[in-house]
């Protein structure tokens, strides 16, 4: 044998490692990729569906929030709206300056889409342990929706009835449609004090988040 030439028997291994991968060996990687990536997805599905419920009740806990404390600091009525348009749940903070006389007319603040595809949805879910009422998903003062002429935080941070001005709670239920119990999410609201709470579903029950 001469110096420098290939060491294997009649050349047949040297050939067939400059041939690479077989068609069965392609084949049984990209199975073997397929198999790894559902597996991934099928666990991230319940993961996904935790973040989207989080995001939506990060949106209306923080506009009930921003809206009281705007109400203390520029000692302004302010209402806080959950309407439903083209499909898009919204959370809508409006300054109600015609509430005083000479003050001119109402002004939105701020008009925030909750994420998809959360709604305002009970999802059978019992009421929260602060028992503000789950007749509805958006229930204030024991009214579906909220009181008829709506629910305004006042300089002094209460939260009250637009058309008596006595404090009133309330409580807002988020999920999306279809999906497990354990992906539901709710916002009280204390009307005497303005304080605001969020929950997260445990599948049966409630957990202060």
């Amino acid at each position: 044998m001469k110096d420098g030439e290939a060491k294997w028997p009649n050349g047949q291994r040297q050939r067939r490692a400059g041939h690479g991968f077989s068609m069965v060996e392609l084949l049984v990687a990209i199975f073997v990729i397929f198999i790894v990536s559902a597996i991934a997805i099928i666990q991230l599905g319940p993961v996904l569906q935790n973040y989207r419920s989080d995001a939506a009740m990060r949106e209306v806990l923080d506009q009930l929030r921003q809206a009281r404390e705007y109400s203390i600091a520029r000692r302004q009525y302010v209402q806080v709206t959950f309407p439903v348009v083209g499909g898009q749940y919204q959370v809508v903070t409006t300054q109600r300056n015609d509430l005083k006389p000479g003050a001119g007319a109402a002004v939105v603040l701020s008009t925030v889409p909750i994420e998809r595809p959360v709604q305002f949805l009970l999802a059978g879910m019992p009421d929260t342990p602060d028992n503000f009422g789950n007749a509805a998903a958006i229930e204030f003062g024991g009214n579906a929706g909220g009181p008829p002429l709506g629910m305004l935080f006042q300089s002094d941070g209460e939260l009250v009835d637009g058309g008596t001005y006595l404090p009133v709670n309330g409580s807002v239920f988020l999920a999306a449609p279809g999906q497990p119990p354990s992906t539901a999410r709710a916002i009280t609201v204390l009307g005497s004090t303005g304080r605001v709470r969020a929950w997260k579903s445990s599948g049966s029950g409630w957990v202060q988040f």
